[in-house]
Formats: C-alpha cells, sequence, structure tokens
C-alpha cells in the first residue's frame, strides 16, 4: 500500500471512520496517475452522485496476450496500492454501512433507508427482479445496445433513473449498469 493511502485511511480512522470523499477522489487520481507513469492512457473514471463506477470495459483489440498479462498486473498493482481500501471504505459507508455480506440484502437495505422501495419490499422480490433484468431476452427483435439495456432496468420495481437508486446500484452492484461503462484501450 502506497503511504497516500495508508495516510488517508489513518484520517479516516481519525475521523470516526469515514473516508472525506477528497481523498476517495485523491485516491482515484492517484490510481489514474500510476497507469498513466507505466505508460497507458488515463483510465477513464465514471462516477454517479460522486462515487466512481468500480468497472472496467478494456478494449484489447491489436494488443498481444503478453501486453494484456503486463497490464493485467500493472492494472492490479496500481489499484491495490493507490485506491482499494479507501475506495472500499467509502463506497461501504455510502451504499453498505451495515457491511452486509449478501449484496442482495445490502440493496434492499440501501433501497428501503433511502425509502425508495416501499417497506415490505423483500429481497426475495429484489431477486425475482434483478433475475428477470440479468435474463432478459429479445429473440427476433433488432435492438440496439441501449434500447435493451432501457428495456431491461424495467425489470426493476423502482425507479432506476432516480440518483439515490443509481447510488445504491454503483456502491452495490455496479454490473447493473456495466451497459453504461465506457471503453478502455489502455494501450492506445
Amino acid at each position: 500500500m502506497e503511504d497516500s493511502q495508508r495516510a488517508m485511511l489513518q484520517r479516516a480512522l481519525d475521523n470516526g471512520g469515514k473516508v472525506s470523499h477528497a481523498d476517495y477522489l485523491s485516491a482515484w487520481n492517484n490510481y489514474k496517475q500510476c497507469m498513466v507513469h507505466k505508460g497507458y492512457t488515463e483510465p477513464p473514471l465514471q462516477t454517479v452522485n460522486g462515487v466512481v463506477i468500480n468497472l472496467v470495459h478494456f478494449n484489447f483489440a491489436g494488443v498481444s496476450e503478453e501486453q494484456q498479462m503486463k497490464f493485467h498486473y500493472d492494472f492490479g498493482a496500481c489499484f491495490d496500492h493507490n485506491v482499494m481500501y479507501v475506495e472500499s471504505a467509502y463506497r461501504d459507508d455510502v451504499a453498505n454501512p451495515e457491511l452486509y455480506r449478501d449484496l442482495d440484502v445490502a440493496m434492499v437495505d440501501c433501497l428501503r433507508r433511502h425509502e425508495l422501495v416501499p417497506v415490505e419490499y423483500t429481497v426475495a422480490q429484489y431477486r425475482r427482479e434483478s433475475d428477470a433484468f440479468t435474463n432478459m431476452t429479445f429473440d427476433g427483435e433488432q435492438l440496439t445496445q441501449q434500447q435493451a439495456y432501457a428495456r431491461r432496468r424495467k425489470a426493476y420495481s423502482f425507479d432506476f433513473d432516480n440518483p439515490q437508486v443509481r447510488t445504491c446500484v454503483v456502491g452495490i452492484n455496479p454490473n447493473a449498469i456495466a451497459d453504461e461503462i465506457e471503453e478502455w484501450k489502455p494501450l492506445g
């Protein structure tokens, strides 16, 4: 772990366990600088309400397997050393302060806590909706990726476009917004 990440975590401990938004963004900037320093293009960091979407859509067109292996090693090292622990602590504080291990339970708790679903909304209901979102097919329909994604989002009974819903999603299950992730071609 880099000293900068260690210092951010110490500041969080001194502040009741909360990572400041400034330190959170600084940690992500340190990660970006690390990747650029290793010779890659600047990684895109997309955010939802100030929370970085911790997903990456790589484009390795024209990149050898050896270059990809080196990239994945460098990517892991930059992430782990600069942002991993700060990111986890910040994200949990924003979306999963009870630290539920079952992410479906965490999602329902986040939605309920912010009054985005009725109190009687259950984990079983969320799982059914999530399964419908994941497994929806469009046999024979000529839909663009964005059209299909917009229709799949309707599997959820809550307003997927609500900013607080999106904060819960990005903090707990960013795979649900994977279709929104911009592509990164790390080797130009």
